[in-house]
């Protein structure tokens, strides 16, 4: 009782009544100038004087003491929260610096990759989870990825199984969509990963919206220079190893195409770089290819060229028979100057000339741009006036000595055979003049290294390798001897130990790093420029024979462990290689029937005898199913 006569004491104090009464009445009397704390809660929450005087009278305790606690901390904290709003707003217009980044820039693929690995080290409630697309190589540098043999215990066949590769692949987490902040070298960072809608005219009338994300970096100080060194670190980061890969691009699809900048090429692989030594290419040509390409990249070439008003450009034609090396030279070249690849194929529906030109616009300041088979891609030429006339005039004579009269539906034919292009021509792609102002016209890009790789040098049209648009031919051509002995050596010498390429996505033991630690990271060896006096580099002869399966009756017998030593391996290569004619094959054949004996030389020797007379009488016979392998 006393309890109550307290609680009703209090509320007296608070709400004065206007006429005295029992602690039931006091409490809910009107206030001195309006209603009572319970019938105003009363209009708000209905059947709340039932619960306050439930309350009230079972158990003393006056719930709206604590209604009205609530009610001031929800007010404070609107207050405190508004002031906040207003703080931050100024603070962040007048002591905070941003920078913000795209999603059509690859800026944000840098800063993307950068922020998985920081928050694959931190923790964070808030994450996206994305599936990674690895290449083999990269599968290869996984730690889940085990070595794996062929051969069981017994001698049976393993078969390998890789039904469960996507259920090791692990997810790739970046943060979500939303704010985010973090520490980086003693500076705090503020992330804002916001999505746009975009709205982009698809041409003919049709639109649609479409997503586009902005990065905003943020950090206290007056200054961008903190998030610059970020967005350098992330470059630094994405970029870790590439001197030991050879990364190939493609125009971007054509909805991405439109808003030009580097976003107009994606990646679409990336190789460890091939070295100059695999090419089967005469020794003399490599080095001259080489220097010449090296002179080209030096910085002070390009102010050599323009004190003298020549064009910063340089091309080259790489032709020769299906498999002699072409491509693979450009990889190589790639790999030795550390060049990106930028193919473009003229043939693709898509792409007008107009989007070609802003294509070659947007290349990075030194590359290679490579056009495959340009013998294939359509290239027309316009027929002129005169040649128009003198098809008209053959026709018209033709028409006379037939003793026909020319009427009005014959003339418009032959008007339109003469003057127009069929439809198949006009869809074939890019037009030679169009290729031409792109290659070598007034807006043309410099410093690019332009290579252009043909199966028929003769069906090329003289304005497109004329010097200026080609300065350098190389030609290439079947396999000689001396070359089938090379590829015979380089295919059975022991591979260097297993080493890991750095990737763009290092384990989070690591730390990120500008430069990397030789001992804990391994890349492949140099490209050298020039190989070895005996053909044989970078490790021992080949002790393949040891291990070398036969396969019989569905077991695979081993054959003996043999090292197989360097002279000896020498003189296979000299055997194998008197039996193979000159310029008869391509090094790509000989290297596929190599391949397919690729643990076992002298299986090799024993059974290329069989291998030339069934190509021959293929090649005789002019078919192009193999008989023999």
């Amino acid at each position: 009782m006393k309890q109550k006569i307290g609680i009703g004491n209090i509320l007296e104090s608070a709400f004065p009544p206007r006429s005295t009464g029992n602690v039931s009445d006091s409490s809910s009397s009107l206030l001195a100038g309006g209603l009572s704390p319970t019938t105003l809660l009363e209009t708000f929450v209905p059947g709340y004087s039932a619960i306050h005087k439930f309350l009230l009278f079972s158990f003393g305790f006056d719930v709206t003491v604590l209604v009205s606690l609530g009610v001031v901390l929800w007010l404070s904290v609107g207050i405190f929260r508004s002031a906040w709003t207003v703080i931050y707003a100024t603070v962040a217009s007048n002591y905070m610096a941003e920078i913000t980044v795209s999603s059509t820039d690859e800026i944000h693929a840098h800063l993307i990759a950068f922020l998985a690995h920081q928050y694959k080290i931190n923790s964070s409630r808030r994450l996206m989870a994305e599936t990674p697309s690895k290449s083999a190589w990269e599968l290869d540098n996984e730690d889940t990825e085990t070595p794996e043999t062929t051969v069981d215990a017994e001698g049976n066949i393993k078969w390998l199984n890789f039904s469960n590769q996507e259920a090791k692949s692990q997810p790739r987490f970046t943060p979500a969509i939303g704010s985010h902040n973090f520490w980086h070298k003693g500076t705090y960072f503020q992330l804002r990963r916001k999505e746009v809608a975009m709205f982009d005219e698809l041409g003919g009338g049709a639109a649609a919206f479409k997503d586009k994300e902005l990065l905003t970096l943020s950090c206290f100080g007056r200054s961008t220079e903190p998030i610059k060194k970020l967005i350098q670190h992330a470059k630094a980061h994405y970029h870790l190893g590439h001197n030991a890969k050879t990364v190939i691009k493609r125009p971007a699809p054509k909805d991405m195409r439109r808003f030009g900048g580097r976003g107009s090429w994606v990646k679409i692989a990336e190789r460890p770089c091939r070295p100059m030594k695999t090419v089967v290419l005469d020794e003399e040509r490599k080095m001259d290819v080489l220097a010449d390409i090296n002179e080209y990249l030096n910085p002070a070439t390009a102010r050599w060229y323009a004190n003298r008003g020549i064009p910063y450009r340089r091309g080259y034609l790489f032709y020769g028979m299906p498999g002699t090396g072409k491509t693979s030279l450009t990889f190589a070249l790639a790999g030795v100057f550390g060049l990106d690849i930028h193919v473009v194929s003229l043939l693709e529906p898509t792409l007008t000339e107009e989007e070609l030109g802003m294509l070659f616009t947007n290349l990075p300041a030194r590359c290679i741009v490579l056009l495959e088979d340009i013998d294939t891609a359509g290239l027309i030429r316009e027929p002129s006036s005169d040649k128009m006339e003198v098809k008209k005039g053959d026709e018209d004579g033709e028409g006379k000595r037939r003793g026909e009269d020319w009427n009005v539906v014959d003339l418009t034919k032959a008007l339109k055979k003469a003057n127009q292009l069929s439809e198949e021509e006009k869809k074939k792609g890019i037009s030679l003049s169009g290729l031409l102002n792109i290659i070598d016209g007034v807006a043309s890009h410099e410093g690019r290294v332009l290579i252009m790789t043909t199966n028929h040098p003769e069906k090329l049209d003289e304005a497109l390798i004329r010097p200026g648009r080609v300065d350098h031919q190389v030609a290439f051509g079947n396999a000689t001897q001396l070359q089938v002995n090379e590829l015979f050596e380089r295919m059975y010498t022991n591979d260097l130990p297993r080493t890991k390429l750095i990737t763009s996505h290092p384990s989070s033991s690591s730390p990120i790093t500008g430069t990397t630690n030789e001992k804990d990271a391994f890349t492949p060896p140099l490209t050298p420029v020039k190989s070895t006096a005996n053909g044989i580099a970078n490790g021992t002869a080949n002790g393949s024979t040891k291990g070398a399966v036969v396969i019989a009756n569905g077991k695979v017998e081993k054959m003996k462990d043999e090292e197989l030593g360097a002279e000896e391996l020498r003189e296979i290569a000299g055997r194998f290689a008197e039996q193979v004619p000159d310029d008869m094959f391509s090094p790509a054949e000989i290297q596929g029937f190599l391949l397919k004996r690729k643990k076992d030389p002298r299986r090799a020797v024993m059974e290329v005898g069989s291998w030339v007379e069934g190509m021959r009488d293929v090649k005789r016979r002019g078919g192009k199913v193999v008989t023999v392998q």
